[in-house]
């Protein structure tokens, strides 16, 4: 049912264009230490909020899908975008990877809709607590192990990498099962309450060595989790068939989306984000910012940006310029397809080359 949508599905009430994005690594600078302090960057911080704003105050809508709770992102995204398009309901965020809907209320405050579930029937899927037990074990192990392997040989991370601090303490003892952001390592319990969870978050592990120290321990469970990379530092195990696909589909079924007005946003097409590209040559295009290319599918690189929140703002930058030289991406009768995989490919295509230049100064400087 989608009748608590703000807009309608007819084509004249669409917003001009729909942005589904991802959150860390994606619109969002990431997580970094100033004085001792682990610091939480917000959307202003970065270099997407100018154009996604101006996006938004021009009748576009922005929905945000992230892997975490809604705690900081309330703070870091929701709050950043303007007020009138909150209330207006063209802006939306689903957390733990898309299992919870966040709606805005009559102050633009986010409110859970507990009508939402991401499986059919709008049902939502629990782990066991004995299975969450022994999870958190297997991870606890491997975190530990990585720490002691990150202690004995340094050069797994560059120099300055803020993990070495952390070897003498979590070599020994077990990462602790917290929601606190600002500690990592940590295993997040994701889920509306301790007797209800839908997976697990591991922070700590960089996701170059995700493989060797995680996804040994992940195959006892391989019937009850999946789990796949999120972020830098971060991996994602949620109940099987939970996907940021569900979402798209979500959107289509009730109406909220119209294929050839949308595209999504991602820096993780080879991990959690994979289910934001399933519609991508089928109206909604997806476009990469992962910062390594190797990483992108070959059936994704010719909407490949890279740069992370870089290429945020350089592809939302020539997003905003496109429309506003088109007067808006409206769809007719005559156009069902304003924003197609091939003007999409033209933006991507402008917006690396907006990256590399980035890139080069960067590396003058340093």
């Amino acid at each position: 049912d989608g009748s608590s949508l703000r807009w309608e599905s007819s084509h004249e009430n669409f917003p001009h264009i729909t942005v589904i994005t991802d959150l860390d690594g994606t619109l969002l600078p990431p997580p970094h230490k100033k004085d001792g302090v682990l610091l939480h960057p917000k959307l202003s911080d970065g270099d997407a909020h100018e154009h996604l704003t101006q996006l938004v105050k021009n009748g576009g809508a922005v929905v945000g899908v992230t892997g975490g709770k809604l705690g900081l992102q309330q703070e870091r995204f929701w709050d950043e975008l303007p007020l009138n398009a909150r209330i207006e309901g063209r802006v939306l965020l689903f957390c733990e990877t898309g299992m919870v809907l966040y709606r805005s209320d009559q102050d633009g405050n986010p409110v859970e809709d507990e009508s939402y579930g991401p499986f059919p029937g709008n049902t939502k899927r629990f782990l066991s607590k004995q299975v969450v037990d022994e999870i958190v074990k297997a991870i606890q192990c491997a975190i530990k192990q990585w720490f002691t392997d990150l202690k004995a040989d340094p050069s797994l991370l560059d120099e300055k990498h803020w993990l070495h601090a952390k070897c003498d303490q979590w070599s020994v003892e077990d990462a602790p099962v917290t929601n606190d952001p600002d500690m990592t390592p940590r295993i997040e319990l994701r889920g509306p309450s301790e007797h209800q969870v839908v997976g697990v978050m591991i922070a700590g592990i960089p996701i170059q060595y995700g493989d060797k120290y995680l996804a040994s321990n992940f195959k006892p469970f391989s019937d009850e989790i999946s789990g796949q990379p999120t972020g830098r530092l971060c991996y994602d195990c949620v109940v099987p068939g939970l996907s940021k696909h569900l979402v798209l589909k979500y959107l289509l079924r009730t109406g909220a989306l119209a294929r050839g007005s949308a595209i999504a946003l991602a820096d993780s097409p080879h991990g959690n984000d994979v289910g934001l590209t399933e519609y991508h040559t089928d109206g909604m295009p997806f476009v990469s910012v992962c910062d390594k290319i190797k990483k992108v599918p070959k059936h994704l690189l010719d909407c490949h940006v890279g740069g992370n929140e870089v290429g945020s703002g350089a592809f939302l930058q020539q997003l905003v310029d496109n429309w506003q030289k088109a007067g808006g991406f409206h769809r007719t009768e005559a156009n069902q397809d304003p924003l197609s995989l091939n003007t999409v490919q033209d933006l991507c295509e402008a917006a690396a080359k907006k990256v590399e230049e980035h890139e080069k100064l960067e590396a003058t400087k340093a």
